[in-house]
Order: C-alpha cells, then sequence, then structure tokens
C-alpha cells in the first residue's frame, strides 16, 4: 500500500542514502530522490527516521513529507506510464496556461489525495473515473 509503514521505512532508508550520497537509484527509488531533490526544504526531516512520517511544520505550512513526497511520485508514475492519459493531458494544460511543472504536480496531486484520503476513509476503492472526472475540472480554465 502506498503510505503504509514499509513504504516510510524505504522512503527514510533512501533519503539518508541520498543525503550521505551513498549510491545510485534506480526505478521507483530514482523517482523517490528526485522528488526529495525538487524539496531540500525536508531534508532536516528525513533525518528524523520514523518521524519524517509525521505532520511537521514547513515553511509555515504544516505538511507530512513522507505523504507529500508519496504523493509526487505516485503522479510521476503516472506521468511516467501514461496511465490514466488524463494526468499528462492535465499537466499540459496547466503548464501551457503558465503553472510551473512542480505546482501543477501539486494541483493534480491535491486531486488525487483528496480522492484517495476519502474513499480509504469510507472503506471504499480508489475510483479512477472520478479522479478523471477531478483531472478535467483542473483542466478547464479557471
Amino acid at each position: 500500500m502506498l503510505f503504509d509503514k514499509d513504504n516510510q521505512w524505504r522512503y527514510s532508508l533512501i533519503a539518508k542514502r541520498r543525503l550521505a550520497a551513498d549510491g545510485s537509484f534506480e526505478g521507483d527509488d530514482a523517482l523517490v530522490v528526485e522528488t526529495m531533490n525538487a524539496h531540500p526544504e525536508l531534508d532536516a526531516i528525513w533525518e528524523q527516521g520514523e518521524l519524517s512520517a509525521t505532520p511537521q511544520e514547513v515553511n509555515g505550512t504544516i505538511v507530512n513529507p513522507f505523504i507529500h513526497t508519496a504523493l509526487h511520485v505516485t503522479i510521476e508514475k503516472q506521468l511516467r506510464d501514461q496511465s490514466p492519459v488524463e494526468v499528462a493531458e492535465t499537466l499540459k494544460a496547466l503548464t501551457t496556461r503558465g503553472v510551473d511543472r512542480h505546482e501543477a504536480v501539486h494541483r493534480i496531486a491535491e486531486m488525487y489525495a483528496h480522492l484517495y484520503f476519502t474513499t480509504f476513509r469510507r472503506g471504499q476503492s480508489f475510483e479512477e473515473l472520478s479522479y478523471i472526472e477531478l483531472l478535467k475540472q483542473l483542466d478547464s480554465p479557471e
């Protein structure tokens, strides 16, 4: 599962290796490192190990570094795999309107997270069609 304890430990270990410049990374681990590199403001938190999966204040905003990174990685994988293709379409629409790519990924991740956590709390399965509908809302001009 995306947000389980195993992934928390995995991300902590990747962060530790990354901060120590210990080795190269491949596959999904490389996506995790890429996302961590895009968020240097979280580096000190990764050093906290297990506590890096708890909400903390960063630059005046409360953020859970693990969840934030996992969401980034999820969207990047969707973009890489073109699944669903609407993610890439939404990213293109947002960046064409002048939204920075990183911010566009954040907006898409926000839609994904909202649907994911809402359905999870209700004990329901994630519905890709609902996600696509949310993406279409982002895709349309503001």
